[in-house]
């Protein structure tokens, strides 16, 4: 493709420190691909965000190009520490294990795990209270506990001879950090996503010595829940260049786009410029027509799964149907009807009553709280068969063949990022716009809420069906597209 004038100006930049705002659509992967193309004689290290995306910019990269994950690249440290057996010594260690391990209750077992995951992505040197899930601190009569149970976890996870607790990835990747290591081998390292770089990753990365290019789209920074951090802002760049040209829809969705970030981003200055096909968006979908489901959270996945049964259609969850927790439904239920033994989730298993758990959802307003409580509460004793319904609905399709998929797709928006879709439906549980009939100010909204919606909005090509309170807002604002 002719490279635009914005594209243009990284291509040719000098700048041994550069970030690129590069806007949702905005062809950031074939930008840093013409960057590298022009830099034949350099080695150039290309960081993704996630092996998915790595092995979509390995394909379309230069041979100059080496694509990687950090994770990968902190592998070396996995296998000093454990040798042959590092493949059997990584990976998810269960609460229910460190209970019986360590004598703990599963609470605590789970707030433990939940800290030394929090720690990991962080530049901490020790493990302490704050990294305990504030939810799970405040069930817990003393939340020193699970600090000191996290500890011992850390040592046990990290001790060669260990065979019952399995050290997460990132806890190698803390080790690989805290070793202030050197890459070797490239002359330039360019970072894809950088607006969710961990404290632990982009500290490995600006202490590299070669030239540094940080690619990504601040309004995009939605992981804040695992410890992620800006980095487009806190890099020390000699040069800060825009990408706003998006491709990947017209200016009917740019148009979205730019009225909410202009309305709750008090340093929105690049508006989306809508380059694609169609200019024009329909703002309503065809269900007879494959389509997506972009929920915010995963209790609204399952209750918008249910209004599509009526459909007959055939369901994808995006990532695997695992990753959508409708077992937390099924628990929710069990304490409803009084059956906590059954309860898997140490979390929901906590509370003595369903009464209490959403005294707390409503008193500490967690969507996903309120969602799952309002499912057991509409659906009833219905919710044990909508789930196996639902389940059976699912069928597994490979990324490649989706275009062939003629059924549903559905999805949250973290899940959704990095792809996009002819048609999108958006639930309605994304951030409030109004509160008792008066508007909502910038300053009284979770900006990450605000990028959450804008990432799920722009996951759309040519149609989107909006969620009922950006589109009460826009109307009120008198910002909807012709």
């Amino acid at each position: 493709m002719q490279l635009t004038a914005e594209q243009v100006c990284v291509v040719r930049s000098r700048a041994r420190r550069l970030t690129v705002q590069a806007g949702a659509g905005a062809a950031k992967t074939t930008t840093l691909g013409a960057y590298a193309d022009a830099r034949r004689g350099s080695r150039v290290l290309y960081l993704a965000f996630n092996k998915a995306i790595q092995l979509e910019a390995a394909a379309r990269m230069p041979s100059n190009v080496t694509c990687r994950t950090t994770h990968s690249i902190a592998w070396r440290k996995a296998r000093q520490l454990f040798g042959e057996q590092a493949g059997d010594r990584i990976g998810a260690t269960y609460p229910s294990t460190v209970a019986k391990v360590l004598g703990c209750s599963a609470l605590v077992a789970s707030g433990a795990l939940q800290a030394v995951q929090r720690w990991c992505g962080s530049l901490d040197p020790r493990i302490e209270l704050e990294h305990v899930p504030l939810d799970i601190a405040m069930r817990l009569a003393d939340p020193a506990v699970a600090v000191r149970v996290a500890r011992e976890v850390w040592l046990r996870m990290t001790d060669a001879c260990e065979r019952d607790l399995k050290l997460p990835h990132d806890g190698y990747l803390k080790l690989f950090q805290m070793d202030r290591p050197a890459l070797r081998g490239y002359d330039v390292i360019a970072v894809d996503e950088a607006q969710d770089l961990n404290p632990c990753t982009f500290d490995i990365v600006r202490s590299q010595s070669v030239p540094i290019v940080m690619v990504g789209d601040a309004a995009q920074a939605i992981y804040s829940f695992r410890g992620a951090t800006n980095a487009l802002a806190l890099f020390d760049a000699q040069e800060r260049l825009p990408l706003t040209r998006s491709f990947r829809f017209g200016r009917g969705i740019a148009s979205l786009a730019n009225s909410l970030l202009s309305g709750f981003k008090a340093d929105f200055s690049l508006p989306l410029v809508g380059a694609g096909e169609p200019q024009e968006t329909r703002l309503a979908i065809d269900t007879r027509r494959p389509f997506a489901l972009i929920a915010r959270t995963n209790a609204a996945v399952f209750e918008e799964a249910v209004g599509f049964l009526a459909l007959g259609r055939r369901y994808h969850f995006v990532g695997g149907i695992d990753g959508y927790k409708l077992e937390k439904i099924l628990d929710a239920y069990q304490l409803w009807i009084g059956e906590r033994a059954l309860i898997r989730d140490p979390y929901l298993r906590s509370f003595s009553s369903f009464d209490e758990l959403c005294e707390l959802a409503e008193d500490s307003d967690d969507r996903e709280l309120k969602h799952l409580v309002r499912a057991v509460q509409d659906y009833g004793h219905q919710v044990s068969g909508l789930v196996e319904e639902i389940k059976a609905r699912h069928v597994d399709v490979r990324k490649e063949d989706w275009r062939q998929f003629d059924g549903i797709f559905l999805c949250t928006a973290h899940k959704s990022k990095g792809l996009e879709f002819d048609q999108v439906w958006l639930a309605d549980d994304y951030m409030r716009f109004f509160d008792k009939g008066r508007e909502l100010e910038a300053d009284e909204v979770e900006q990450e809420e605000v990028n959450i919606l804008y990432v799920a909005l722009t996951r759309a090509k040519a149609a989107i069906r909006l969620c009922t309170s950006f589109e009460e807002w826009l109307l009120h604002r008198d910002l909807m597209p012709a």
